[in-house]
């Protein structure tokens, strides 16, 4: 008689057998309410039987990030005509059956792969609200189930340097966007003054943006040459999937503010780098 085995996961890299599964137990020993009852169980058919079970080595934790595709996977190997169904599990809600979708809610979609055996829920685009325990079912007698748990991220965007800066007229703005990844990449990333997009092909000229994306983070830099005070105001880094950051530029004379971005950083403006250093000199006369 094949045999069913129910594994609590508790770790990342154990499994830990139920003392009363630990012997072997007839497969039609279990009955549903059993399986209904057995919480965040994986429950899987052995390999040397011809009964359907899931493949073990399947990811049970995945990480989406908002506003892009979020993709659970379910291999089942041995399915025969048996049918595979995702429920959510909060609310018990029957999303897909085979390939037919059972929800109004148009973003998710399964996708079966028959070369790899895969049954995979797709939510498109994901949002925050999604994340939680998600179980792919198959019709067995007794049903058996697998959890997914689905994490869903909120990316950040961040400019370097701080949130308000001053450039001397004249010199060139220089604005760095960051935003560190964690599954996917963030998009494209759109630039805006004032809630107004950058115009690269403005009659001013001198503005240009580069990019450089790697595995874990994605950079764009802004450079605005020959900076003049219709340069001034707030400057937004938009990616398409991450939450934008902003900056306040502020485009002065030399003499009118008391730090002026350089090439190295923050500058003093002259006649405030003149008075620190008379004030220090005083405050060492009168010790």
């Amino acid at each position: 008689m094949p045999l069913v085995l129910a594994a609590t996961c508790s770790g990342e890299d154990s499994l830990e057998l139920p003392m009363s599964l630990a012997a072997s137990t007839p497969y039609n020993s279990l009955e549903e309410s059993d399986v209904a009852q057995s919480g965040h169980h994986i429950i899987w058919g052995r390999p040397n039987t011809k009964d359907a079970y899931f493949d073990d080595m399947t990811p049970t934790n995945v990480t989406a990030v908002v506003g892009q595709t979020a993709r659970l996977p379910c291999r089942v190997i041995n399915l025969g005509q048996k049918d595979v169904t995702w429920i959510r599990k909060r609310d018990i809600h029957i999303l897909t059956l085979g390939v037919s979708t059972y929800t109004s809610d148009a973003r998710f979609t399964v996708v079966r792969n028959r070369k790899t055996k895969e049954w995979i829920l797709q939510i498109s685009p994901v949002a925050f609200r999604d994340a939680g325990v998600y179980e792919c079912q198959v019709s067995t007698s007794p049903k058996i189930s697998l959890p997914v748990t689905l994490n869903v991220e909120v990316q950040q965007a961040r400019i370097q340097g701080p949130s308000e800066v001053y450039i001397q007229n004249g010199s060139t703005i220089s604005l760095t966007c960051v935003v560190n990844t964690h599954s996917e990449n963030v998009g494209a990333v759109s630039w805006f003054r004032n809630a107004n997009s950058l115009d690269y092909d403005s009659p001013r000229g001198g503005v240009s943006l580069e990019i450089e994306k790697t595995p874990i983070r994605t950079t764009s830099k802004l450079f605005i040459t020959r900076a003049i005070r219709a340069d001034s105001g707030n400057y937004t880094c938009a990616p398409e999937f991450a939450d934008a950051a902003f900056v306040i530029v502020h485009v002065v004379n030399g003499e009118e503010s008391a730090a002026v971005q350089t090439g190295e950083g923050v500058a003093l403006v002259p006649r405030l780098q003149c008075a620190v250093v008379g004030l220090a000199l005083l405050l060492a006369a009168a010790r």
